[in-house]
């Protein structure tokens, strides 16, 4: 118990940043005491974990500690030993803080339980960067970004104020991410049925992140939120069905207006992200196996490739970026197979949360696609959860869960080419 206490305090400096609100706190290590205490109390746990019957039996974990292997092997491919230790130990924290998630979120109240208290971080951290926006608390951390908007000429016309918040989350895209995490946990404590008429209260959180978002202006925010939404209407209704209802439900859309329905990529930071690929293509061919070594992406071209599934195929090769494309693949792919009609778990609560488990993994998946968060904890946190309810559903309701063999490697495998292919068509065409 003290232990998964430790991690939400772990994950409330990890949203908040405390030493970001008051200055007084700056340089205490809030977050290593949390992760260290905890890591103390479960160290087991994760031990546990590392063991060969169980990994196999977790393909996604097997994917975070085979991404550990490969950040390792990035740099040493080039016999840069000094890089390889050191990018190494910076994941090595990263691995562990999933390896204590899926340790000590083992039961179907424990993951209701975290997933309660996210979704109070979020709006904690939504509120702050409204108040800041709002000009109703002078926080410098919480400053928006101006950015400048220029017509076909290259003349500028103005700016808009992108909203941001703490730590990670002081950038516009990464915040619309988390927000849209943040709906879909709002949504799911809404259709709550154990919780009464006090579910009702999440209609705040719902409200509040759904404005925010909006005021990110984000375009890969908006592509996640609508992803996480057709899943979410595909699990319950089907795809034919789900078809029918996001037509009706498209003019709900218009109220993201502006640069953040404009999905363009002939001009603008669209067509300037193109052109960072086509750079980093040429990066990945001169090591397709191993990749680059970690976070040599800027250092080769001053520019991240805000695509984060193709910088970890620049970075760490063929074989991690398969590994970080995997984990998206099985983390949404399981869970929503788990949960939709036709599942073996009788459990119609333990469905309904892999359905919305599925969906925030499906629209992180897609704003990881304009953003580069390869190596932050947040990422791990949400295929993390993902890779828990698997575990629940096989030890505690008897569920066929998929485990490490030839034809999931093949399936995994053909997934990342498939992926892979498709951003090199996308960059090409």
């Amino acid at each position: 118990m003290l232990g998964f206490f430790l991690f939400l305090m772990v994950n409330a400096t990890l949203f908040i940043r405390p030493a970001e609100i008051v200055p007084e706190l700056l340089g205490l290590p809030i977050y290593n005491i949390f992760i260290l205490s905890c890591l103390t109390c479960a160290f087991p746990l994760v031990l546990h974990q590392l063991q060969s019957d169980s990994l196999v039996s977790s393909p996604i974990s097997l994917c975070v500690v085979g991404l550990l292997g490969s950040v390792f092997l990035s740099h040493f491919s080039h016999l840069n030993l000094t890089a390889s230790l050191n990018s190494t130990s910076l994941f090595v924290k990263v691995v562990l803080y999933f390896l204590l998630l899926v340790g000590l979120v083992d039961s179907m109240k424990r993951l209701r339980s975290l997933l309660f208290w996210v979704g109070w971080m979020i709006l904690v951290l939504t509120a702050l960067a409204l108040l800041q926006y709002h000009e109703i608390i002078n926080v410098p951390a919480l400053a928006s970004y101006a950015e400048a908007q220029y017509d076909h000429d290259g003349n500028v016309m103005g700016e808009i104020l992108r909203l941001c918040s703490t730590g990670i989350y002081n950038n516009p895209n990464s915040l619309s991410r988390i927000l849209v995490t943040g709906i879909l946990v709002s949504l799911y404590w809404l259709g709550d049925r154990r919780s009464g008429p006090l579910r009702l209260i999440w209609l705040a959180p719902l409200a509040i992140e759904a404005y925010a978002l909006s005021l990110t202006h984000s375009r890969g925010g908006f592509m996640g939120l609508i992803t996480a939404v057709l899943c979410l209407l595909y699990a319950r209704f089907g795809a034919k069905t789900a078809t029918v209802l996001t037509v009706l439900c498209l003019p709900v859309m218009l109220v993201f207006k502006g640069r953040q329905s404009n999905l363009t990529i002939s001009e603008g930071t669209g067509h300037q992200r193109l052109e960072i690929w086509a750079e980093g293509w040429t990066l990945f061919r001169q090591s397709p196996i191993f990749g680059i070594g970690m976070d040599q992406f800027a250092e080769e071209i001053h520019y991240v490739a805000h695509n984060s599934f193709f910088q970890s195929f620049a970075e760490l090769g063929v074989i991690g970026g398969s590994f970080f494309a995997g984990m998206f693949y099985l983390g949404i792919r399981w869970p929503l197979k788990l949960g939709t009609i036709g599942s073996p778990i009788r459990d119609s609560d333990f469905r309904r949360l892999g359905c919305f488990l599925s969906a925030i993994l499906a629209g992180e998946a897609v704003g990881q696609l304009s953003i580069t968060r390869c190596y932050d904890v947040p990422t791990y946190l949400l295929t993390g959860l993902a890779a828990a309810y698997l575990r629940v559903a096989a030890r505690n309701f008897g569920a066929k869960t998929p485990e490490v063999n030839f034809l999931l490697l093949l399936e995994v495998g053909s997934v990342s080419m498939a992926l892979l292919f498709s951003l090199f068509l996308l960059m090409k065409l």
